[in-house]
């Protein structure tokens, strides 16, 4: 298909019969080792490209297409991969999209705590939306989508190590090529994982400082709302039901939650990451639980059940 001329993404997916066949007998023309040197193929392919070549041919002709879309860069391992994991994490995504699908095929190979993880991504959508209904960004679906994303994958790499499972999550975003994906949607992603806890997006991190501005901007704001989730369920109980953002004025950020049960933990969280909030929003957090103002009473310890967050 690429042999057009036309680098455009929406052509190059695009394979006619007469374009395949035009290719095939320029490759039954060659040698093997000038076919090897053609730009684009595969040399390892260079000995059976022809024998796919004719099977797509044919297959292409008895179902009556004229051409072909193709919609992955993935080869038949990452088949083989995707059925591996289904078959051995007991679920099935069928009828989901190829984003969808890939997404939550990585959180159970990771055996991720799934109903943490759609309580997050729940949150985060809350949160997310909003916020742009209180006039605090002006992000659009593509950005809520990706969040939606991170929020149930934030927590993967808790199977290697707890105490760094976000460098862990972000290193497995980041390389287990998400079919469905552009190549800076999965930064976008890794990177929002990567700073949901402990550090906060710097420009001394080299793969943060190689965004342009505006990726920086994304990256900063939905690791942000990633930090507040984690935190809305920290006890992974689901005791915050909803929370929402709004702000009165251009100094203060309040964050309204509604809790079925006990949110101690969770309101712990979140006086945590006042010092994120005021860094990345240049807001003061101010927390509203159940219609009245939250106000931690530091004379109470630390419970010795949490864990130190960053």
């Amino acid at each position: 298909a690429r042999t057009r001329g036309n680098d455009s993404e929406d052509d190059a997916a695009i394979l006619s019969l007469t374009e395949l066949r035009r290719v095939t007998a320029m490759l039954c023309a060659l040698p093997l080792r000038e076919r090897q040197e053609v730009p684009g193929l595969n040399p390892d392919r260079a000995d059976v490209i022809v024998g796919g070549a004719a099977i797509l041919d044919v297959l292409m002709e008895e179902l009556g297409f004229s051409e072909i879309l193709v919609l992955s860069e993935g080869g038949l391992r990452d088949g083989l991969l995707i059925d591996y994991v289904q078959q051995h994490s007991g679920h099935t995504s069928h009828g989901l999209s190829v984003r969808d699908r890939s997404i939550l095929d990585l959180g159970h190979a990771c055996k991720f705590d799934e109903t943490h993880a759609r309580n997050a991504q729940r949150l985060a959508f809350e949160l997310f939306d909003s916020a742009r209904g209180a006039g605090l960004h002006s992000y659009g679906d593509w950005e809520r989508d990706l969040l939606g994303y991170v929020a149930l994958l934030h927590d993967i790499g808790s199977f290697l190590s707890y105490n760094n499972h976000h460098v862990h999550s972000s290193y497995l975003i980041g390389n287990s090529e998400l079919l469905g994906f552009y190549e800076a949607e999965i930064e976008v992603m890794s990177l929002a994982a990567l700073f949901h806890r402990k550090g906060l997006p710097t420009s001394r991190q080299p793969r943060y400082a190689a965004l342009d501005r505006e990726t920086r901007q994304t990256v900063a704001f939905l690791s942000l709302l990633i930090r507040l989730v984690e935190s809305l369920d920290r006890s992974h109980q689901g005791v915050v039901e909803h929370a929402r953002l709004s702000a009165s004025n251009r100094r203060d950020l309040c964050l309204t939650v509604e809790a079925s049960g006990d949110a101690q933990l969770e309101l712990w969280g979140i006086e945590s990451r006042k010092r994120a909030v005021l860094k990345t929003l240049k807001r003061h957090l101010r927390i509203v639980l159940n219609g009245e103002l939250y106000l931690m009473d530091f004379a109470k310890e630390r419970p010795p059940s949490l864990p130190e967050e960053g």
